[in-house]
This record gives C-alpha cells, structure tokens and sequence, in this order.
C-alpha cells in the first residue's frame, strides 16, 4: 500500500518510515523541514492528488505546550491549518487519516488548556466534521508521552529524553511544577506497531479516537526519572498553565480491536534510549 507520512523527519516519523518501508509499502514523505509542509495546501493536494495514497498518517505538528504558550501563531498554524489541509486534501481523495492527537487536549490541573491542546482538539473536531459531511474515513489517537531513541530531546517538548541527555551531558535542567506529575510513557517503537497496524487494517479501527499510553505499569513521575537517573542539578520552577497533574490511558478500546498492547516497559526503554544516545554521541 502507499502511505502519505506528514511529520516524516520527526522523531515518530522517522520510526513510522522505517517501518513502513521494511513491511515493503510505498511511504510518500511530506515535512515542513523539507520544504514539504501542511500549511501549504497547494503542494499538499498536489502531493493527494498526484500520490494518492491508500492512507495518511498526520504527524506533522507542533507539539510543544510551552512553545504553544510563547507563540500561539505558530502552534495555530502548524496544528490547525494544517490538519484542516490534511482534511480538504482527503477529502478531494476520500483518502483514510490516521490523525497523531495529544492527550493535552484535556484540561489541566488548573482547569486551562494550552494552545497546543485546543489546537490539537480542533483537529480532531474537523475530522469528525469531515467524516460526518463528506464521508472522510479518520482515526484518532491520544498518546501519552512517546519517548525513544532518535528523539532530540529539549527543555520544551520530549522531557524523557531531555532529562536523560541532561543527566548524561551533567547539565541543569528545570522542572515546572513539582516534579511529581506523572505519565504512563510508551516507547516510540511500541506506538509505531499500532500506527502501522491501523494503516495496515483500517477499517477494523475507524471512527474512534483512542486512549494510547503505556498504561499504568509504565507510569513515571518527573522526578522518579530524575532521582533514577540519580540526576541533582535540578532547579523547580512556576507550572505551566494547562499542565496536567496524572496521565494513565486506558487502553481497554484499541486493544479490544487486534490486540495491541505496550510490550516495551520504562526501564527497558530508557536503557535503550540511553545506549542509542552514547552510541550517537
């Protein structure tokens, strides 16, 4: 089958790419770092209608809460025009979409959502849109935090693997908040099989929007990372609004579809993201 991939140099991306390519399907790459980006609806429907795909999976996005915050033109621009391409695009096409969500399009300890997720929630609402006027098949997932090797890593976005380079490199870093908020984190290569799965099987999916995390036996507080990678130079600062307190998915319903499950567990996986990191040093 041939595969649209936006976001495709991402990190998720790039994992989703390599996979693709080993089970023999045609990925069609589109990312703004290449000049390819969502927010051109011109080059995107060119790249529908000339490629058409069996499938797309919409990764391509912002995905940082406090990068959100500092600049909501460009969260809105990347998030949301960009998926309303990626709808106009399938539609002209009827081709599936596999949307890429967040789990922060629900509200925060403090009852506010950020930019990111508000942007990511209207995403999901043009797709249902799109599905109930023309008839655009689309899948949704919430992941969790995906974390893995190949992730860069920053104090912005990817704070598994920045506070594992930190630890590495010895530097500072700053958490906001009190360190013990948690998340059920899914390494990268175990939401990869179910993003592969779901272009693979489509309709055995479609029309929900699923809970995806590495459930409750991965779930990692900020400073249970830190304290395991025995990381001291830690300075606390203000939460960001819309930050949420606990994130444990239920992955009852897209398990219930073929059986997905998280195989990978925190331990194991950040071992592998600390080798990948000093190999790649």
């Amino acid at each position: 089958m041939k595969v649209l991939v936006t976001g495709a140099v991402g990190f998720i991306g790039s994992h989703l790419y390599t996979q693709l390519s080993k089970r023999n399907h045609v990925v069609i790459p589109m990312d703004k770092r290449h000049g390819s980006s969502t927010a051109d609806p011109g080059f995107l429907h060119w790249a529908v209608d000339r490629s058409r795909p069996d499938a797309i999976v919409h990764l391509g996005a912002s995905c940082s809460t406090a990068l959100s915050l500092r600049n909501p033109v460009a969260d809105f621009t990347d998030n949301v025009i960009g998926t309303f391409n990626v709808c106009e695009a399938a539609r002209r096409q009827q081709t599936p979409v596999v949307f890429v969500s967040s789990v922060k399009v629900r509200p925060g300890a403090d009852g506010l959502i950020a930019p990111l997720g508000q942007s990511k929630r209207t995403g999901e609402d043009y797709l249902r849109l799109y599905h109930q006027l023309y008839g655009v098949p689309y899948i949704v997932n919430r992941p969790s935090t995906i974390y893995g090797p190949g992730q860069q890593g920053s104090a912005e976005a990817g704070w598994v693997t920045w506070f594992l380079r930190a630890a590495l490199e010895r530097r500072p870093v700053t958490v906001h908040g009190d360190g013990t908020q948690s998340r059920d984190v899914l390494f990268v290569s175990d939401f990869v099989d179910l993003l592969v799965d779901q272009a693979e099987h489509f309709d055995a999916y479609a029309g929900r929007t699923y809970e995806v995390g590495g459930g409750p036996e991965n779930e990692l507080s900020l400073n249970a990372l830190l304290a395991a990678l025995q990381h001291t130079h830690i300075t606390y600062d203000q939460r960001l609004p819309g930050d949420l307190q606990r994130v444990v998915m239920d992955n009852s319903a897209v398990t219930a579809v073929r059986g997905w499950e998280p195989t990978t567990g925190w331990r194991e996986g950040i071992r592998a993201t600390l080798d990948h990191m000093e190999r790649h040093a």
